[in-house]
This record gives C-alpha cells, sequence and structure tokens, in this order.
C-alpha cells in the first residue's frame, strides 16, 4: 500500500492500515466489518468501496465484489472527484483482474488518462493494464505518450519492444522495424544510449531488419562500450558475422570468446557450427513457445555438412587443436567443456563421413573417467551414448565399472557409482532385462544409499544427502517391474523404500549418527 502526505486514497492512512493489516494476515472477516465502518465514515470514497471489493473477492463472494467495484467506479467517473490517485485505481485493477474483468480496469485508467493526460503514474498503469490484455499497438501508443512527456529512455525502450511484439505476433513487420530503427537513432542522435539493455534492444531491431553489417559497426563504436563484459559484445559479434554468413570470422570471435570462457557450451556449438558452416541461426518460432538456444543450435549440428569431406576434416583437425590447448590451459575438474568439446568433435566426424570413428568411445570414456562422478555427467553424454553399438556400449559400461572401487565410501565413489546407473538408464539397457536382474540393481542401489549414509552425518539440514536419487531410481525400476508383472508387492515396496528415505533425512537433519 502506498499513500501520499498521510493518506490512502483521500483517506488518512491510520485509518486504512488495520484493514490491508487484516487483508494481509488473511483475516477477512475482521477486515470487511473494518472497512464497513470507514465507509459509514466515507461513504462516497472510492477507495474504501475499491477496498471492500477486495475484501469480498478474497471471501469468495465474486457477484458482491463486482458489484462493489462498479459503485467505485461509478463514483470515479462523478464530477464529485477532483483527484484520482494510483492507490484507488490500482486496488480496483486488482479485483477486475481476479474477476477476469480486465476491460474495467483498463477502462478506468484510460479515463483518468484522459482527466489528467500528462501524470505519469496514471500513463504507467494504463500501459500495465495494455500489457496483461496484450493491447501491443495499445501499449507503443502509451510509451511513447510517456516517453514525449518525460523524455525518459526506459519509455522509448517500452515502445520499440511493443513494436517488436507487433511483429512477432503479426504481419507487416518490415515497416514497423523501419520505425523502431528510426525512433532509437533519434534517441541516439540527441540523447545517445545510457543502459546496456537498450543497445542490444537496438541491435536487436537492426539484426531482425537484416542489417548485420551496421549492427557490427554500432557494436564496435561508442556505444559498444555500453556491453561491460567484452565477451558479451563478441558472442553478439560473432551471432552477426554468423548471421551474414561469415562463417570463418565468426568461429575466430567465438574462439577468443572461449579463450575467456573455457566453460561457454552454447559459444563452442556456435564456433563448431561456424566451422562447419551449418545454419546454426534457425527461424525463430512464430506461436510465441520458448526454446532453448543451444538446443537450437545442437538440433543443426546434428546434420550432415555440405562442406567438402577434405575440408571438413582440416577444420576438424584445427578445432580439436584449440580444444587440447584449453586443456591445457584450464586443468581444474571445474572446467568441463573443453573435454565434453572433444567429444562433440569426435561426433562431427562421425556425422560427416567416419562412421566407425573408434576415438568417440574414446573421448567418451577418459570424459567419464575424469568427470564420473559428478551428478551431471551422465546428462552432458547423453546424446552422445545413443550413437554407439551394442558392444561399444558393453565396452563403456565396464570401462566405466573400472574406474573406480566401489567397495570404497567416498563423496567420488558414490558419484561415479551413481553415473553408473544412471547411464544405464538412459540407454535403456534395464528394459531387457529379466525380473530377477532389476531386483537385483534395485537392492543395490539401496545398498548403496545405506552404506554411504555416514558421509551425510554432518550436512547442513538444509542440504539434501548423498546419493539420494539411487532410492528414486531403485522405487522407478520397482514402479518398472509392477507394469511388468502387475505384482502390487512392487509398488509396496517402492513406497516404502521412498518412506525409508524421508526417515533417514529426519534423522540427519538432528543430526544422529548412521551405522
Amino acid at each position: 500500500m502506498t499513500s501520499k502526505f498521510g493518506l490512502a486514497g483521500g483517506i488518512p492512512e491510520r485509518r486504512v492500515r488495520p484493514i490491508w493489516d487484516a487483508v494481509d494476515s488473511r483475516q477477512y472477516k475482521p477486515a470487511l466489518k473494518l472497512c464497513t465502518a470507514l465507509l459509514a465514515k466515507h461513504p462516497t470514497s472510492p477507495y474504501a468501496l475499491a477496498l471492500k471489493a477486495l475484501i469480498l473477492e478474497r471471501m469468495g463472494k465474486p457477484d458482491e465484489a463486482l458489484s462493489g467495484a462498479l459503485n467505485a467506479k461509478e463514483l470515479l467517473y462523478s464530477d464529485n472527484i477532483f483527484h484520482f490517485d494510483d492507490l484507488t485505481l490500482s486496488t480496483l485493477q486488482i479485483v477486475f483482474q481476479r474477476l477476469d474483468r480486465l476491460d474495467l480496469a483498463t477502462s478506468c485508467y484510460e479515463y483518468a488518462c484522459t482527466k489528467y493526460p500528462s501524470n505519469l503514474e496514471l500513463m504507467m498503469g494504463l500501459f500495465n493494464c495494455y500489457v496483461r490484455e496484450y493491447s501491443y499497438v495499445k501499449q507503443q501508443q502509451t510509451a511513447l505518450k510517456m516517453y514525449k512527456t518525460v523524455g525518459e529512455e526506459r519509455f522509448l525502450l517500452w515502445a520499440v519492444c511493443s513494436i517488436q511484439l507487433q511483429v512477432h505476433f503479426s504481419s507487416g513487420g518490415v515497416k514497423l522495424l523501419a520505425l523502431a530503427e528510426a525512433l532509437l537513432k533519434k534517441h541516439i542522435n540527441s540523447h545517445s544510449l545510457h543502459e546496456p539493455e537498450a543497445l542490444s534492444l537496438y541491435v536487436s531491431i537492426l539484426e531482425q531488419e537484416k542489417k548485420y553489417d551496421t549492427a557490427l559497426e554500432v557494436l564496435s563504436g561508442d556505444l559498444g562500450s555500453l556491453l561491460g563484459r567484452e565477451e558479451d559484445k563478441l558472442r553478439l559479434q560473432g551471432c552477426l558475422l554468423a548471421q551474414a554468413s561469415s562463417y570463418l570470422s565468426a568461429s575466430e570471435i567465438y574462439q577468443k570468446v572461449l579463450e575467456s570462457c573455457p566453460d561457454d557450451w552454447e559459444s563452442f556449438l556456435h564456433y563448431i557450427g561456424c566451422l562447419l558452416e551449418h545454419d546454426v541461426n534457425l527461424p525463430k518460432p512464430s506461436t510465441g513457445e520458448h526454446t532453448c538456444p543451444s538446443c537450437s543450435v545442437d538440433s543443426a549440428l546434428s546434420n550432415k555438412t555440405s562442406l567438402d569431406k577434405e575440408l571438413v576434416e582440416s577444420r576438424l583437425t584445427s578445432a580439436l587443436s584449440f580444444v587440447q590447448s584449453l586443456q591445457e590451459n584450464n586443468s581444474s575438474d571445474c572446467v568441463r567443456g573443453p573435454h565434453l568439446a572433444k567429444i562433440e568433435i569426435e561426433r562431427q566426424r562421425c556425422l560427416n563421413g567416419n562412421p566407425d570413428n573408434i576415438k568417440l568411445m574414446e573421448a567418451l570414456v577418459q570424459y567419464l573417467h575424469r568427470f564420473g562422478h559428478l551428478s551431471c555427467s551422465a546428462s552432458d553424454v547423453e546424446i552422445y551414448l545413443h550413437m554407439l553399438s551394442n558392444n561399444e556400449i558393453s565396452e563403456l559400461l565396464d570401462e566405466i565399472t573400472r574406474s573406480f572401487d566401489a567397495s570404497s565410501i567416498s563423496v567420488n565413489t558414490l558419484g561415479s557409482t551413481i553415473t553408473l546407473f544412471k547411464v544405464q538408464e538412459l540407454l535403456g539397457t534395464s528394459f531387457t532385462k529379466p525380473t530377477s536382474e532389476l531386483e537385483g540393481i534395485a537392492k543395490r542401489m539401496v545398498d548403496t544409499f545405506y552404506k554411504n549414509l555416514p558421509l551425510s552425518n554432518y550436512l547442513d539440514p538444509q542440504e539434501s544427502m548423498y546419493g539420494e536419487e539411487l532410492l528414486s531410481m531403485a522405487s522407478s525400476i520397482l514402479v518398472q517391474l509392477y507394469w511388468r508383472t502387475r505384482d502390487l508387492g512392487y509398488l509396496l515396496e517402492a513406497i516404502l523404500i521412498l518412506e525409508f528415505g524421508l526417515t533417514v533425512r529426519k534423522s540427519c537433519r538432528w543430526n544422529l549418527h548412521v551405522p
């Protein structure tokens, strides 16, 4: 709740505060009683009526709430009201939104802005109403009006974003993009830009217009200094060069990024994509769904390149040398990118003319030997596991098994054991195993968890215990066995395993030692 000069909606704040306190604590009946008393003293107060409508809506009385909100709206429209405060309007907006009547909230703000056309708070409230209604054109118009009123950069950016939304969800985008560019150019000429978000928005407009050279000039100029980190600027430059089909120049830019940020996996995928001249910049979806950029790049890299086989091999060899230099310069176990990159390079060799590449298997084994104790290692290599033959899968599982001593009790050994189980799960090998063998796997998972319980004795109560995922994996196997055999005993065992995990976690929370 906000107020000016100790007033809330024209009423002394000391009379309104207890009502809001009751609403915030979900004491709606006392709040309604206090509000009724307030209305007795201020019967023509739109704010008091809006507050009562809010309470009635929270009490599950939508019809009464709507009636009260409409009465408050009528009072706002009457000639007796000499001042519109944003608090009354925002309270009404909350009520109308919860009653699914956004149009009524918008009409209140529109009327208020008509009476007070220079009031910035009211215009911002109106802009927010249009945002909730997806009225992109009116958003743009309102944002431009605010920009012309106070000249603040943020309102121009709101207008440009509204134009981008119109382009994304409607036709006739070229003219609108030209308008957005012209607005930004005019602002730059008179005031320049002051925020990195403003520069990113300007570059994105030029990118949508396919003015890649112009965007690169902007980044190379004085405005480029708005991006505080050099790597952010390089990523933008690399993306623009790739879209302009300057693949080799783009790959050199991404190489600089990787030298500074060797764990930047998305930049590495762009780097490989540029070397192989893949169309790594896939068209953006037109239906508004969200897509992961690295997933789009990886999808493009799953296709065979159109380059000559010898040229592909030459560029991949060069990339491998670069990746090996990154490995030498970043020997920490915290940096996985260069080691995972080696696997990706060998995958590209398989996709582009060398399907029997044994080095892919070697790279996978090396990666799992080094990082197999990490919980993310199995998901890191998931996409590559499905390229292996049955013999290679058996060999890989044997290599993982030999890479650690399963009898020892340590966090790394436990992590490697979990990775082995996860890899088996990802490969789907459990689906072909007989029932008795699956029972044995589930039992080994629970035994492994129990054996390693001492590792969790001194963890913080908020932390998860080491190996907790083993219990959910074991339960998952038992549920699979239920669907295979229709034996309810497997479901019961799955429930008991999960309850066991919850009981042990409670014990660890109280720092009880587990043998």
